[in-house]
């Protein structure tokens, strides 16, 4: 990790209430996102002739780029990375977007906009890398690989620093990562190892 960003609006104000002024390269990943899921919508409708916004069939999410058998059967290796914009459905990719509109100014706030890309991509391929070696036949997608790498980034944060300010940064998102490891254990459809694979690869980049 490299020297300690400057406070903006000066010290623990950056946690209170998360007030941060960065927000360029969230808003574009959350664009990205949203273009792909604009994208499953035209595709669904394409291949079955219906207006779907809360389900996508999976060969429409397998022809974009999803996890799936063809990354063994093919090497697509790619897919390690396209699988992290791609949704299921409405609600999936709105839970997944709010989460990274909360959490990703707070990255790119502390670690610049460089390196918030690099933890957000190496740590979704790691996600989905983990979720691969879990089950390699499993089609699966999503942006949460990414955004636990970003919370995972915020925890290396906290380990690195020893400040008040970073105990109570790894405290806040030591919670955040147990409250979806319990939240994926609940909820069979959740890849809980893209989840684990996402925050240990962001903990991973950031902290180097």
């Amino acid at each position: 990790m490299d020297a300690k960003p400057k406070p903006v609006h000066g010290g623990d104000e950056r946690l209170a209430g998360f007030v941060l002024s960065s927000r360029l390269v969230s808003s574009t990943l959350m664009l990205v996102n949203f273009g792909f899921f604009l994208l499953c919508v035209v595709l669904t409708y394409q291949a079955t002739g219906a207006v779907g916004i809360w389900s996508f069939p999976g060969e429409v999410l397998n022809f974009l780029g999803a996890k799936s058998p063809l990354i063994r059967i093919h090497g697509q290796w790619w897919r390690l990375i396209t699988a992290g914009v791609l949704h299921g459905g409405l609600i999936h990719i709105a839970m997944n977007l709010w989460v990274l509109y909360d959490v990703g100014p707070l990255v790119e706030e502390f670690f610049g906009s460089y390196r918030m890309v690099l933890i957000y991509v190496i740590g979704s391929a790691t996600g989905f890398y983990a979720s691969y070696i879990w089950n390699w036949q499993s089609l699966s997608i999503g942006a949460s690989a990414g955004i636990c790498a970003l919370i995972g980034a915020m925890i290396a944060y906290g380990f690195h620093y020893k400040t008040p300010m970073a105990g109570a940064i790894r405290a806040h998102f030591i919670r955040w990562a147990v409250y979806l490891v319990i939240i994926g254990l609940m909820i069979p459809m959740i890849d809980n190892a893209a989840h684990i694979g996402g925050l240990a690869g962001g903990f991973a980049v950031a902290y180097l």
